[in-house]
């Protein structure tokens, strides 16, 4: 008897489990409760901006409580107006993609500059416990929050942004690539190193881009001795959109190469065999090793996925492929 109990309950609770697992996020907007709240202690906030098509609106967020997949809800005049996703968050604003109508009325009359309050996250004890259905648009389905092409077509960028080719102001990149510097000879000689690099875009498509590599060379300037070789790069570019979602950016900068082998030109201990003119001759390939020009180039920057570059340098300071990440 207490086995079959303890089976039961066992039985039960995966099925009580299981449909509270199942419920997706569209069912909470279903959720109904008639506890009331203090309308003063809402989020305030500003409409920036409102999309053509009436779905898509661009919020202050000076709070800087709104976060990307906030599920929101606005309420004008102690009246709630429609359901949203926060979709995207740039420099203090907060882009939100329309899923619910509550009062069409109100929405309609919504416009830029208007002062809204906002629920964060459940509303259902906002709302009133008999709600008027015929007044509600939802959407279709689950997938139409995250539907990347509506929110890429539809205007969800700031006003002021609308010229950029790349919307974002920030680019991160770590590169792997080809610099130059000299071999025991004397002569030219291409060396491997990681770089990390970062961009700016401080006005549209016009960017200022800041970049360091590090690599150790080997049995350089003689055999035994390592050389640290540190690459920085100072660049600006210009934009221009390429086919296949892709962006060219001419590029003219600064480049400072530093070369450090601290084991260059000092004899070993109990060393009586090696001239001084060796000696000398390493300092000299450390020295000539460094570099201070001017540079000149092409990055070719091609979208990957939404956020993600590839991107590939072909300039007189590096050769260099790698991933970069838009923010």
């Amino acid at each position: 008897m207490i086995k079959k109990l303890v089976g039961f309950m066992l039985v039960f609770l995966l099925c009580v489990t299981g449909s509270v697992c199942a419920q997706t996020v569209i069912d909470e907007f279903e959720d109904s409760s008639t506890d009331t709240l203090d309308i003063s202690s809402l989020l305030t906030e500003k409409v920036n901006k409102v999309s053509a098509s009436g779905r898509i609106f661009i919020l202050t967020n000076n709070s800087g409580i709104l976060i990307k997949g906030d599920f929101i809800s606005l309420v004008i005049n102690n009246e709630l107006v429609l359901r949203a996703l926060v979709a995207k968050i740039t420099s203090g604003r907060a882009g939100i993609k329309l899923v619910k109508i509550y009062n069409p009325q109100i929405l309609k009359k919504l416009h830029a500059g208007a002062v809204v309050q906002i629920i964060r996250g459940d509303d259902s004890f906002f709302r009133k416990p008999k709600e008027d259905d015929s007044l509600t648009e939802k959407i279709k389905s689950e997938e139409d929050l995250f539907d990347e092409k509506t929110l890429l077509d539809e205007d969800l960028t700031i006003e002021e942004g609308k010229n950029r080719i790349i919307k974002q102001d920030n680019i991160a990149s770590l590169m792997y690539g080809m610099v130059e510097g000299l071999n025991n000879d004397g002569a030219t000689q291409m060396y491997s190193q990681f770089m990390g690099q970062f961009a700016y875009q401080f006005s549209d498509n016009i960017w200022a881009e800041a970049g360091y590599g590090y690599s150790i060379i080997h049995d350089f300037p003689s055999l035994g001795l390592d050389t640290k070789l540190s690459n920085i790069i100072l660049r600006m570019k210009y934009t221009f959109s390429a086919p296949f979602h892709s962006c060219l950016q001419p590029y003219v900068g600064y480049q400072v190469i530093e070369a450090d082998s601290p084991g260059a030109g000092i004899r070993d201990p109990g060393d009586t065999n090696t001239p001084d003119t060796q000696l000398q001759r390493e300092v000299d390939l450390v020295e000539n090793t460094k570099s201070q020009s001017l540079i000149f180039g092409i990055t070719l920057l091609k979208r990957l996925v939404p956020g993600w570059f590839l991107k590939v340098d072909l300039g007189s300071d590096i050769l260099s492929a790698g991933m970069s990440l838009e923010f």
